[in-house]
Order: C-alpha cells, then sequence, then structure tokens
C-alpha cells in the first residue's frame, strides 16, 4: 500500500454512508406508501362488498362506513380517520354502489429526506348491487330492519 492511498477508504465511507442511509430511509418512505394504498384498497373493496349486500340505499352507506373504519381500525397512519363517501345513486336491480375511501397518510416523520408531510390517498371501488338480497328503492329505509325503530 502506497504512502498516498492510506485512509481513501475511510473517505469514501464518510462521503457514501449518508447517501446509502437516505437511499434506505426513502425506500421505507415508499413502503409506507404502498403498504398504504394496498390498505385503503382493500378497505375500499371491503366496503362496496358490504354496501353491495344492503337491503336499502341508507343501510348500504352506513355498512360501507362502517365497514371502512373497520377495516383502518388500528392505521395510525390515517391522520383524522378515514373519509367514506358511497355513491347510491344507482341503487336498484341491476344497479351499481360505489365507494371511495379517502385517507392522509403522515409521512412527517420522513420529511428531512424529502418527502412531503402527509400524502392524500384514494381507494375507489364498484360493486353491482346484489339481487337476491335487494327489497327495493327504498326513500326512507324503511325496509330495513336495522333502520326501524
Amino acid at each position: 500500500m502506497r504512502a498516498l492511498d492510506r485512509g481513501s477508504m475511510s473517505l469514501e465511507m464518510v462521503l457514501v454512508t449518508p447517501l446509502f442511509v437516505g437511499f434506505l430511509l426513502f425506500l421505507a418512505g415508499a413502503g409506507r406508501m404502498v403498504d398504504a394504498k394496498s390498505q385503503v384498497d382493500g378497505a375500499a373493496r371491503d366496503a362496496v362488498r358490504a354496501a353491495s349486500i344492503a337491503r336499502s340505499a341508507p343501510a348500504a352507506q352506513r355498512l360501507a362506513a362502517e365497514t371502512a373504519a373497520a377495516g383502518l381500525t388500528g392505521a395510525g397512519w390515517c391522520a383524522g380517520g378515514p373519509s367514506v363517501a358511497t355513491d347510491v345513486s344507482d341503487w336498484g336491480p341491476g344497479g351499481r354502489v360505489g365507494v371511495t375511501i379517502t385517507c392522509d397518510v403522515d409521512l412527517g416523520d420522513l420529511s428531512f429526506i424529502g418527502l412531503p408531510g402527509t400524502k392524500r390517498l384514494q381507494g375507489h371501488a364498484i360493486a353491482p348491487v346484489d339481487t337476491f338480497t335487494y327489497r327495493g328503492t327504498d326513500a326512507g329505509g324503511a325496509e330495513d330492519p336495522e333502520d326501524a325503530p
């Protein structure tokens, strides 16, 4: 080993280590986003399925909200809880129901590597109304025994 090469390995490590750590933190943020998107999509899928087997449009909206909240229970990354929008405008035999779930993913602990503080994710799913449990167009929800007093 020549005298001029002495210490070059430690200098390289000092220069490369911060880049390597930053890359690992970026991968952690990307992994968090992929996992969160998967959970939001799964919750939307479960919520629309629950809504599609409801007996009335109001019951479908209620079931979708309950199922989405249950599916994302314990998801500390969803700041403020999920926002659920249920589209029952085409409710009826041969119709469809849609659910959109919106969640803000908290990335504040990774903001020092350039990621935003929060990222809004949406999951959307559509399902046909189940014709075997469909009981009517239901303007007020009276057909659903759970809605009755």
